[in-house]
C-alpha cells in the first residue's frame, strides 16, 4: 500500500512553479453588495470616496427564505422566488450580509443544488428580465456563478467578479486585528485562481489559443475550481478532464488549465483537418480543466469516501451543462487520470447522468465490473495503462480498465507514426505521461472527445492484469518518482 501510494504521489502532483501572482486590482461594479469592510479597503486601493455600506440599513424579510440554508425548514424554491420577486434594495441588503470571503454563497449554493435540479435553475434564470439577472450577478456573484444551469457566460463574468471580493477581503485582513489563521493560505489559492486566468506566471509557459472562463469557484480551503478553455456555452464537443490525488487548487490548477488548453489545441487541429473531409462548418471544442472535488492526498487516498464525493460533485457539473445547453448539447466526453478515474466511474454507475465518450487513464480501479455499467452511450469507453505505470492495473479501487473482461478500448501508447499525418508519435509509458503533447495518447484524446475513436490505435484488454495487490518496484522508473514540471 505504501508503495502504490508513493507512485500516486508522484505521479498525481503537477507542480507548476507558480509564483505568486501580483494583488488583483478590483473592478468597480454597477451594485457593490459587499460587507463595508471589503468596500473600504477597495476604496483607499482606488482613490475614491468611501461608500456608505448598505449594511448599516434595517434589515428586511423579503428574503428570509435565503437564510439559515442549515434549517430543516430552507426551501431553495421559495429563495429562488424571493431572489426573483424581491425589491433591489431587499437584494443589495440581503447580498451585504453575505461574507466577500465566499463561504455564505457557497453554502446557499450547496442548499439549492440539493433541492433544485439543474434544470430547474436553467428555467428559473430564463425567466428572469435582462434588470433582474444583472442586479443578481452584481450583488451576489457567489451564488450566481456558481448555480448549475445558469449560463457560463454570466458565470464566468461572475466569479471573477467574486474572485476580487475574496481577494480584497482576505488581503485586507492580513497584519490586522482580525487576520485569520488560514488567510495566507487563502490568499495564495485566490492568487493562483489569477495566475491561471491571466498567465500571470514567470516559468510556465501559458497554453492554450482559446480564451479561459471560471466557471466554477469555490474560495474556501481547500478550494474547488473550474476552468475552461473554449467556449463551453456554443461548443460543438466539451471535454471534462478530471484529476487525481493531491492535486489542489493552489499548487496544480495553473497547470491542469494548461494540460486543457494543450488538448484543446489539439482538439482544434485536428477538428479542422478532418472538417475538410465532410460538409459543414469545423465543429468547436471546449476542455473543462474540472477540480471540482476535494483529492485525496496520503493520509486518506486508501478509500473511496473522497471520490463518492466529488462524483456527486461531477455530477452536478454534467448535469448543469445538460440543462444549459438543453436543445444544442454538445457531445461530452469524460477524461479521468488516475484516483479521478475512480471517481468518473462512480459518477457514471450512478444512474443520474451519461456522457458519449469515457477515458480511464492510468486507473487505480472501476467500481463496477466492466464497461456495461457505465452509463456512456454507445459504450464508447477507453482505458490507457502505460507499460511503466505503477498505478493501472493494480485494481485497488476495483476492476482494471484495461482487461479484455471489462470491454474498454485500451489505447495503443507505444509511439510511432500517425497513421493519418505521418509526423512521428512519442511513447506515453509513465503514468504522468497520457496528456504529454506529442504522445500518442494525447493524440487519441483529441480523436475521441472529437468523435473520432475509430481513428485510434487500440487492443482488447489484457486478461491477466489486474488484482488489488500493490505494483512491483520494476515497474517504477526513477524518473516517475519526481514531480511533472
Amino acid at each position: 500500500m505504501l508503495l502504490l501510494a508513493a507512485a500516486m504521489l508522484s505521479a498525481s502532483v503537477h507542480l507548476a512553479g507558480v509564483a505568486d501572482a501580483p494583488t488583483v486590482p478590483s473592478a468597480p461594479v454597477t451594485t457593490d453588495a459587499r460587507p463595508a469592510s471589503a468596500l473600504v479597503v477597495e476604496a483607499s486601493v482606488r482613490g475614491v470616496p468611501e461608500p456608505s455600506p448598505v449594511r448599516d440599513a434595517p434589515a428586511e424579510p423579503e428574503l428570509d427564505g435565503c437564510r439559515e440554508v442549515d434549517a430543516t425548514t430552507f426551501s431553495a424554491e421559495a429563495c429562488l422566488d424571493q431572489l426573483a420577486r424581491a425589491s433591489s434594495v431587499g437584494v443589495e441588503r440581503y447580498a451585504s450580509s453575505l461574507d466577500a470571503d465566499g463561504d455564505d454563497a457557497a453554502s446557499l449554493v450547496a442548499a439549492v443544488g440539493e433541492q433544485v435540479s439543474a434544470g430547474s435553475t436553467t428555467t428559473w434564470w430564463a425567466g428572469l428580465g435582462d434588470e433582474r439577472r444583472t442586479l443578481l450577478a452584481q450583488a451576489a456573484p457567489g451564488v450566481v456563478g456558481n448555480l448549475e444551469g445558469v449560463p457560463y457566460s454570466v458565470r464566468d463574468s461572475a466569479n471573477r467578479q467574486a474572485l476580487r471580493y475574496a481577494t480584497t477581503a482576505v488581503t485586507a485582513r492580513l497584519g490586522s486585528d482580525v487576520e485569520e489563521p488560514d488567510d495566507a493560505r487563502r490568499l495564495a489559492m485566490l492568487q493562483q485562481v489569477r495566475a491561471t486566468l491571466d498567465g500571470a506566471t514567470h516559468d510556465v509557459p501559458f497554453a492554450g489559443a482559446a480564451d479561459r472562463h471560471l466557471v466554477a469557484l469555490d474560495t474556501a480551503l481547500p478550494g474547488r475550481a473550474a476552468v475552461t478553455v473554449g467556449d463551453l456555452d456554443t461548443a460543438d464537443d466539451v471535454s471534462v478532464l478530471v484529476p487525481g490525488m493531491l492535486f489542489t487548487v493552489s499548487d496544480q490548477l495553473v497547470d491542469w488549465t494548461n494540460t486543457a488548453g494543450a488538448l484543446h489545441d489539439e482538439q482544434a487541429t485536428w477538428a479542422t483537418l478532418l472538417g475538410h473531409d465532410g460538409p459543414g462548418p469545423v465543429p468547436t471544442v471546449a476542455v473543462v480543466a474540472w477540480m471540482g472535488y476535494q483529492t485525496p492526498d496520503l493520509t486518506n487516498f486508501y478509500d473511496l469516501r473522497l471520490a463518492q464525493r466529488g462524483a456527486a460533485h461531477l455530477e452536478d457539473a454534467l448535469s448543469g451543462l445538460d440543462a444549459t445547453r438543453a436543445g444544442h448539447e454538445p457531445r461530452v466526453s469524460v477524461m479521468a487520470h488516475s484516483y479521478g478515474s475512480t471517481t468518473a466511474t462512480i459518477a457514471l454507475s450512478s444512474g443520474r447522468v451519461s456522457v458519449d465518450s469515457l477515458v480511464l487513464l492510468g486507473s487505480p480501479g472501476s467500481v463496477v465490473p466492466d464497461a456495461g455499467g457505465l452509463a456512456v452511450h454507445d459504450d464508447d469507453v477507453y482505458a490507457a495503462a502505460g507499460s511503466f505505470d505503477p498505478v493501472a492495473g493494480s485494481g485497488f479501487f476495483g476492476a482494471d480498465p484495461a482487461t479484455a473482461a471489462f470491454g474498454a478500448v485500451v489505447l495503443h501508447l507505444g509511439g510511432g507514426a500517425d497513421t493519418v499525418t505521418g509526423r512521428a508519435l512519442a511513447a506515453a509509458l509513465g503514468h504522468n505521461d497520457y496528456f504529454r503533447a506529442g504522445t500518442e495518447s494525447m493524440r487519441s484524446l483529441a480523436l475521441i472527445g472529437l468523435g473520432h475513436g475509430d481513428l485510434v490505435d487500440g487492443r482488447a484488454g489484457d486478461p491477466g492484469r489486474g488484482g488489488p495487490e500493490a505494483p512491483s518496484l520494476a515497474l517504477i522508473r526513477p524518473q516517475d518518482l519526481y514531480f511533472r514540471d
